[in-house]
């Protein structure tokens, strides 16, 4: 896709970064004729099958991860839409797959009859918050026919500036707080403990919005907290061919606090990048 056509698209179905990121998934992976699973998201049936020409979708929605994220009563991400069946993805069996489906559940949950049913697995904005990430790579591995890819892309994670990820939360004067408004200054998850992060936040908010925000940093599960380093070896450690692994998104660690992430942090090594781009292969 051209910069017209991603812009188009973008308006035609209401996604940002989502079609920028399938715009490099179809250079890098292609889509045309596959039988695809998403994990972590469901894009609209209009834009895989009538745009990027998919034979068949199939999507699949953690619904555990919007119950938490959305109890701010604020949106964070893009919701599923409804279709009126929430049909467990544990339950299902390769009949109950039409052109395009959305199932509710876990990569951990995927069935063994719809194991070796996919041509690739695309997963965006998502790997950040699967906390079993080990075994979703497993079953991820299990789902794909022999030759299948796995294509991710996905930030902001745990050791980046902004890794804390925190959801929209409004204080009592009305401020609102978002990961990309935060009042947790940058790294600041890494380089605070809660209690001194709440301390912090005390002089920007009130008390009970700073409980609220240490929480989602630090407790919340709807991010699993891992660095660039744990990523990268647990894709290594996948039984899948890693056919590239780049950080993506980098930005410059000042030198101080460069020194106090590593002291801390010992064996750790990039802060810089914000996320991470997979593209990974089951052996034929």
């Amino acid at each position: 896709m051209d910069s017209e056509q991603i812009k188009r698209l973008q308006q035609e179905f209401g996604l940002s970064y989502h079609i920028e990121y399938a715009s490099l998934a179809e250079q890098l992976v292609g889509f045309a004729g596959k039988r695809v699973l998403e994990v972590g998201g469901s894009l609209p049936q209009g834009l895989v099958l009538d745009h990027l020409h998919a034979s068949q979708w199939t999507a699949l929605e953690e619904m555990d991860y919007w119950s938490e994220t959305l109890s701010t009563g604020y949106v964070l991400g893009t919701p599923p839409v409804s279709t009126g069946s929430k049909k467990r993805f544990s339950d299902v069996a390769p009949g109950d797959l039409g052109a395009y489906n959305l199932f509710y559940g876990r990569i951990e949950d995927l069935p063994q009859a719809l194991e070796a049913q996919f041509d690739l697995v695309f997963s965006i904005a998502a790997f950040e918050h699967i906390a079993k990430l080990p075994e979703a790579l497993e079953k991820m591995k299990n789902a794909l026919a022999p030759g299948g890819r796995v294509f991710s892309m996905f930030a902001p994670i745990w050791s980046s500036y902004n890794g804390h990820h925190l959801p929209e939360v409004v204080d009592k004067a009305g401020n609102h707080w978002t990961f990309g408004n935060s009042p947790v200054p940058p790294w600041g998850h890494l380089l605070f403990r809660p209690t001194e992060l709440f301390d912090y936040l005390c002089q920007k908010c009130d008390a009970e919005t700073a409980r609220e925000i240490v929480y989602f940093v630090y407790n919340s599960p709807h991010i699993n907290r891992f660095f660039l380093d744990d990523y990268l070896e647990m894709v290594a450690r996948s039984g899948l061919k890693v056919v590239q692994a780049s950080p993506i998104f980098e930005v410059a660690v000042p030198e101080a606090v460069q020194q106090q992430l590593a002291q801390r942090y010992p064996g750790r090594s990039d802060f810089a990048h914000n996320g991470l781009l997979l593209v990974l292969e089951r052996a034929a």
